[in-house]
């Protein structure tokens, strides 16, 4: 029963974080133009954060930079499938390899860890753009979604 468990909980913990990232280094939709204004959410949803703060020619260039270097180092969809298929192959194995599993997480734990640090950066690189009026703008905003995400989360 027990190795039924460590298994059940490998499997969701691997297929979870490998749909995440797969769903994550998908391209992002362009409605209109190139800005950031214009893209559906933008790169981790800055997107609609950023609306409505008044930017200037100049900040959106610099946010398009930003964002557009940032999506050129999201990793291969290729590499997440092949983590993927490893998942189900340890899954699906007569016996269960767990040291194959703790390199499986690790390496998957590894990525993630990146790819949010590279999020945070982000952020803090399009924040020092903004004016301070613009923080504070986007600050009220935040703290509104958050807000909001506690009252869905009660309901």
């Amino acid at each position: 029963m027990k190795k039924f468990n460590v298994l059940t909980a490998v499997l969701v913990a691997g297929l979870s974080l490998v749909t995440a990232q797969v769903v994550s280094a998908q391209p992002m939709e362009q409605e209109r133009g190139g800005s950031m204004e214009h893209r559906h959410g933008g790169p981790e949803g800055m997107g609609r954060m950023l609306k409505g703060l008044d930017l200037t020619d100049a900040q959106r260039q610099q946010i398009d930079k930003l964002t557009s270097a940032f999506a050129a180092q999201k990793p291969n969809p290729a590499e997440h499938k092949a983590l993927a298929d490893k998942v189900v192959s340890l899954v699906r194995a007569d016996v269960f390899d767990e040291v194959a599993a703790r390199q499986l997480l690790e390496q998957q734990q590894g990525q993630m860890l990146e790819h949010g640090l590279a999020r945070l950066k982000l952020q803090h690189d399009i924040r020092s753009i903004l004016t301070p009026e613009q923080k504070e703008k986007l600050d009220a905003r935040m703290e509104r979604m958050r807000d909001k995400m506690v009252e869905r989360k009660k309901s």
